[in-house]
């Protein structure tokens, strides 16, 4: 079973997917296919004069999280398209499972701040 971060996050990249296939309503999310790669969201920008606070709300957010989620996938699940979402979920479950999932633990030292898919994808890159 996923930490309860984990278990959110794996909802807003479904929810994401879902979006980018035309199962679930739009709420703003968009997407762009690069040169030589697969598809990814176009993230919006944060406008730096919005206060702290709102900032921390919209970075929260499924057009911000989701989306930054989805483009930490490796290519073969973000650019999974025309597949049944059971495919889809699979084939996320799969890499899921292969990357840590360490909660949080009060006491606990861990190395990272956080248990993020997007922090865990990016240390593995390094």
């Amino acid at each position: 079973m996923y930490t309860q971060e984990r278990r959110m996050e794996r909802f807003r990249i479904i929810y994401t997917w879902k979006i980018l296939e035309r199962i679930a309503p739009n709420v703003g999310i968009k997407s762009y296919t690069p040169i030589r790669q697969c598809r990814l969201c176009r993230v919006p920008k944060i406008k730096l004069c919005a206060t702290g606070k709102i900032r921390a709300i919209r970075e929260g957010s499924l057009q911000i999280s989701g989306q930054q989620l989805f483009n930490s996938l490796p290519v073969n699940i973000s650019g999974q398209t025309g597949s049944s979402v059971a495919s889809f979920k699979h084939k996320l479950d799969k890499y899921l499972q292969s990357i840590s999932d360490k909660p949080k633990i009060q006491g606990y030292t861990i190395i990272m701040d956080t248990n993020s898919i997007t922090s865990m994808r990016s240390s593995q890159e390094s």
